[in-house]
């Protein structure tokens, strides 16, 4: 939260040489946290004020350049940027996503994150890659949509270390997830076909 308060009103290098005097020696001694994890953790959320409202310097300037409403547009760059939110979390997790540890398990971990990554995107835009809009129907939605968000959170978190679940529970955890999510899609989209053509 520091350094998304300080990244407010300095620039990113300047609240990035503070936290790292600051606070990173302090994560890092008492936290027992990886470095390298702790540096970009505050590096990233010195960089979130650029798209939050109501500072959203990035956005607002886009939006200049645009001629569109500036506090929209910073709600629609944090919308779509929402995955940079959680992201700075998984490096602290599991070191592994920033190349420290095992070849292998970097791999891994790698794979199951952008896989997470990719399906809260998804959830978050309502359409899923092979599967197309998640829902018709506020209700519907809602649900398919929360579904595939919870299953890109559990497969986006990095197992073991201080997560108490391995990599294989949040597997199984975010497949019990997905796959009710993506039926209920397929369901939604069938219904909605037919109501289609009865109409016509």
């Amino acid at each position: 939260m520091t350094s998304f308060v300080l990244g407010i009103g300095m620039t990113v290098t300047a609240a990035y040489i503070f936290l790292a005097v600051a606070l990173a020696p302090a994560l890092i001694q008492g936290g027992g946290l990886d470095p390298m994890a702790v540096h970009m953790f505050i590096l990233y959320w010195g960089m979130l004020s650029f798209i939050t409202p109501p500072v959203a310097l990035g956005a607002f300037a886009a939006a200049t350049v645009a001629g569109a409403r500036p506090m929209e547009t910073g709600l629609q760059a944090m919308r779509l940027g929402s995955v940079i939110y959680f992201i700075p979390f998984l490096f602290v997790l599991n070191p592994a996503l920033i190349m420290q540890g095992a070849p292998l398990m970097i791999i891994a971990v790698f794979i199951q994150a952008i896989i997470g990554i990719i399906l809260f995107a998804s959830a978050m835009q309502g359409y899923l890659m092979g599967v197309g809009r998640l829902g018709y129907g506020a209700l519907q939605e809602i649900v398919i949509r929360a579904l595939v968000l919870i299953a890109g959170l559990l497969l986006a978190l990095p197992g073991g270390g201080m997560v108490p679940l391995s990599q294989w529970e949040l597997i199984g955890l975010a497949a019990v997830a997905l796959v009710p999510g993506v039926l209920l899609a397929r369901l939604s989209q069938r219904h909605h076909r037919r109501s289609l053509t009865a109409n016509a």
